[in-house]
């Protein structure tokens, strides 16, 4: 008998979290169809989505509050989300990013006991007025001409972001921006042609992509596999967060990105296409090959984060395996 899919695996994990914990009501405990953009999926309800009167406890109590207010002060969309609410789907990845990282806003030490091994953390500055980390970073200037008409760019839709970021003080005594891309049960198939679309990608890009100081080889692909994802995402992010690093963003002599993603998401890891796979046999080994500064990226597996010091006895039941 074939094993089931990690992605089938986290959906019955949810459904059974969803019976058991008590932070839900019962009626939020019952089957529902899944949110799309805000559109009601008109398939049978999932055991693994909320009903979308219930969407906001899909944040756990101890994050809720603190997500809600912050998305709304700084107008932060919710992917798939509906008047001021999270998706309602469980297997939301930046629902589970914001249940992981969510205390850290205002409790520095969760940030230290997080990071400190992995990427140095002695000090945690705060990144915004009265935070310690923020969700769907952009950055304070638009490096790549991406804000429409109004000029007005928004965080967590239509412009490059990273899920999460924070500041922080390495014990080499260097002030780093470290940029949070955070993954669940995500899996990318082959993009659909869409020339005209990618005229304005090359436009917004291109430049940056080709420049001398580029952190990405962009000879190793041609533009069009660049714009595969997860490459394209990642792409973006790595310019971004090179252009940060040469602002001195917040005063930042160093930006790195941190990739989290399930060790056990092999789905993600196999979401390669011919050209990709003439550089390696997963995406992060392809990704290694194309990063002229390795040392900028980071991988981290997301079970660091089913440590209750760190989230929460409710967090890490959960995301338990």
């Amino acid at each position: 008998m074939k094993a089931p899919s990690f992605r089938d695996a986290e959906r019955a994990h949810a459904a059974a979290w969803k019976q058991r914990t008590g932070t839900l009501t019962d009626e939020a405990r019952l089957p529902a169809p899944y949110r799309d953009k805000g559109t009601e999926d008109l398939r049978a309800p999932y055991d693994f989505c909320l009903p979308a009167q219930h969407a906001e406890r899909s944040l756990l109590p101890e994050v809720r509050q603190i997500a809600l207010d912050l998305f709304a002060e700084l107008r932060i969309s919710w992917h798939d989300g509906s008047g001021g609410a999270p998706s309602n789907h469980l297997l939301s990845s930046q629902v589970q990013c914001v249940n992981a990282l969510g205390q850290m806003v205002v409790e520095p030490d969760r940030l230290v006991r997080a990071f400190s091994e992995v990427l140095g953390t002695a000090d945690v500055l705060e990144i915004e007025p009265g935070r310690y980390l923020t969700f769907e970073y952009i950055g304070p200037a638009d490096f790549f001409g991406e804000a429409p008409l109004s000029g007005l760019r928004m965080r967590g839709a239509h412009c490059t972001s990273v899920d999460a970021a924070f500041l922080h003080r390495t014990t080499e005594g260097l002030v780093e921006l470290v940029l949070l891309e955070w993954k669940y049960t995500e899996v990318y198939g082959r993009r659909k042609p869409a020339p005209k679309a990618d005229e304005v990608r090359w436009g917004r890009y291109g430049r940056a992509l080709e420049a001398a100081d580029s952190p990405v080889d962009s000879k190793l692909l041609a533009f069009s596999d660049l714009l595969q994802e997860p490459f394209y995402q990642l792409v973006r992010q790595q310019l971004l967060a090179h252009e940060l690093e040469k602002a001195h963003a917040h005063g930042a002599d160093r930006v790195r990105v941190v990739h989290v993603l399930p060790e056990r998401n092999l789905g993600y890891r196999q979401s390669l296409q011919p050209a990709h796979r003439r550089l390696g046999d997963c995406v992060s080994d392809v990704w290694q090959r194309l990063l002229r500064r390795p040392d900028r990226f980071v991988q981290l597996d997301s079970s660091l984060f089913r440590d209750p010091m760190i989230t929460s006895d409710e967090y890490v039941d959960r995301y338990q395996d």
